[in-house]
């Protein structure tokens, strides 16, 4: 019973043995190829509050803020980006009895980009700066990532313009003293690379 017993205990570990030993397990790879897209903005005008001429001082038109803006980085890279700016003078155009259209210096409009922040997924806005623009009729960096900015980005700023105690009002667009007036208008050109 004893030799019996002894081959049991001898059958049974060796099965254990056997049972514990590794099967390799089959191997699978997986690839994705991640492409890379572009480099975006989406920007909004303003319409500016009015003015009315003191002839003491420089007034300044504003606006609360324009639309929300967005920048997105998908290149994928990593690459530092910067968003320009340039505009016109702001002009006053000629109507049908006031002939000369007018301009202020373009310098007088100013942005304030206003604070950047990180949309979902984005790398931190910490390496994004804009700080306070006056336009002139040459690009210039307007917001400007200087480290890694992978994502999309949103902020809103705000325009102002600057309006000299010796400048001119607006043309009337019809008849002298007529109620409809050409505004002061800018067209600002961005480009971000």
């Amino acid at each position: 019973m004893r030799s019996i017993s002894r081959i049991s205990l001898v059958a049974a570990a060796s099965a254990a043995l056997i049972g514990s030993v590794a099967i390799p397990a089959s191997a699978d790879t997986i690839n994705s190829t991640v492409s890379g897209s572009t480099l975006t903005a989406t920007t909004s005008g303003a319409t500016l509050s009015g003015v009315t001429l003191n002839g003491t001082g420089t007034q300044t038109a504003t606006a609360a803020a324009s639309s929300a803006w967005s920048i997105t980085d998908a290149r994928g890279t990593g690459a530092a980006w910067t968003l320009s700016a340039s505009a016109t003078a702001p002009t006053s155009a000629a109507g049908s009895a006031e002939l000369v259209e007018r301009t202020l210096p373009v310098g007088n409009l100013k942005i304030t980009p206003g604070t950047v922040t990180a949309g979902s997924g984005a790398d931190p806005a910490s390496n994004i700066t804009g700080p306070l623009l006056s336009l002139t009729g040459s690009a210039q960096a307007l917001v400007s990532a200087s480290g890694t900015s992978k994502g999309t980005y949103s902020l809103t700023p705000t325009y102002s313009l600057d309006i000299p105690a010796n400048a001119y009002r607006s043309n009337y667009s019809g008849a002298v003293g007529s109620t409809a007036l050409n505004p002061y208008t800018s067209t600002i050109t961005y480009t971000i690379a």
